[in-house]
């Protein structure tokens, strides 16, 4: 018999907690099938991996989905669901992930909301657009605010152990003063800049706020609606922020065969480099080229990463589950994170969707 979550919004204590997927492709599941992929690399693969939690339904309008689903995880048929209200109604899950595509984002979040589902594990760009992402916003916090749900969106750099030692370094003054961060996206040939910013950038939006806090775009160079050339963006952290302002640049750019999701940090007396299979750090030191001028060493060995498993999906997963049985625990990847990352995005897009100058 499937067992309710707790009334107060919470998870059952005594055993594992029970988790549901909504969009069962390739980031609620068939991505755990990726031989090369750190694991877990799904939301299925998570739950899986993670011994305090129970894989007890999927839903998805496609039979063929539900049927490599429930092959995949060694489900019965009567665990799979043509719709999220219909599994939501049989499960009751105590955390619901939502894993389809961005346009059912929304309404499954909603979905979720009037059911009073005690966690829910929402995939980003949180809606379709900017307009929707705040509308929903509302609803949002006022249903953490009452009790009934919470809701956590998978940055998943937030939980990964490479970006979190990045973020160390610049908030401790390891290295002195952060000075100036460069960032880049490519994400193959041909895509428009605009779609890749608003599918994937979301994360680098949102990874940078993590790591330096607020910061906002002030021009872009190229235009984002193209498919070839270079956009290049230029923005500043916070004032707070290391004591003032620090520029950003990001580089979004097709025309590559290649895919690249790379952060590099420039500090006074030292560097670091994160990114996808990434982590470089140097520290200043004497040169052993110049009398009287000081170079950089390497503190991590290169080409060895110290953080080759960053444990994302998996530190992801145990916040989810830390949510779900204590309620007042503080959310790591808010909605109103989800927001902000659009904020950012939204503007970019609007600058550099007019002829290619400096604005």
């Amino acid at each position: 018999m499937m067992t309710p979550a707790c009334r107060d919004g919470s998870a059952r204590r005594d055993g594992p907690v029970r988790c549901a997927v909504a969009g069962l492709g390739r980031i609620g599941s068939s991505l755990e099938t990726d031989r090369l992929r750190e694991k877990p690399a799904s939301h299925a693969g998570a739950i899986r991996a993670n011994p305090d939690a129970a894989l007890v339904a999927g839903a998805d309008p496609d039979p063929a989905a539900r049927e490599a689903f429930a092959a995949l995880w060694n489900l019965p048929t009567s665990a799979l669901f043509p719709d999220a209200a219909s599994m939501l109604d049989a499960a009751k899950p105590d955390i619901l992930h939502i894993a389809c595509d961005t346009d059912a984002h929304v309404p499954l979040l909603r979905l979720a909301l009037d059911r009073r589902v005690p966690v829910v594990v929402l995939e980003k760009p949180v809606a379709r657009s900017l307009a929707e992402a705040r509308r929903v916003l509302r609803e949002v916090e006022r249903a953490e605010r009452e009790g009934r749900s919470r809701v956590v969106v998978n940055h998943e750099r937030r939980f990964a152990r490479d970006w979190r030692r990045a973020r160390e370094i610049v908030r401790s003054g390891e290295y002195g003063p952060l000075r100036s961060v460069h960032a880049r996206l490519y994400m193959g040939m041909s895509q428009r800049v605009d779609a890749v910013l608003w599918h994937d950038g979301t994360h680098l939006a949102d990874a940078l706020r993590f790591v330096l806090g607020p910061w906002r775009a002030v021009s872009v160079r190229g235009d984002v609606r193209s498919s070839e050339g270079n956009v290049l963006v230029v923005g500043e952290t916070a004032e707070r922020c290391a004591g003032g302002p620090v520029t950003v640049t990001i580089e979004a750019s097709p025309g590559r065969d290649h895919l690249l999701f790379e952060c590099d940090l420039s500090f006074a007396s030292g560097r670091v480099r994160v990114g996808n299979g990434v982590f470089e750090e140097w520290k200043s030191a004497p040169s052993p080229l110049y009398e009287r001028f000081r170079s950089l060493e390497p503190v991590t060995s290169l080409g060895t990463n110290p953080y080759a498993e960053t444990g994302y999906f998996a530190g992801m997963m145990a916040h989810a589950i830390a949510l779900a049985r204590d309620p007042g625990l503080p959310i790591a990847s808010s909605f109103r994170d989800g927001v902000a990352a659009l904020e950012i995005l939204d503007r970019i897009i609007r600058l550099g969707s007019r002829p290619a100058i400096f604005r």
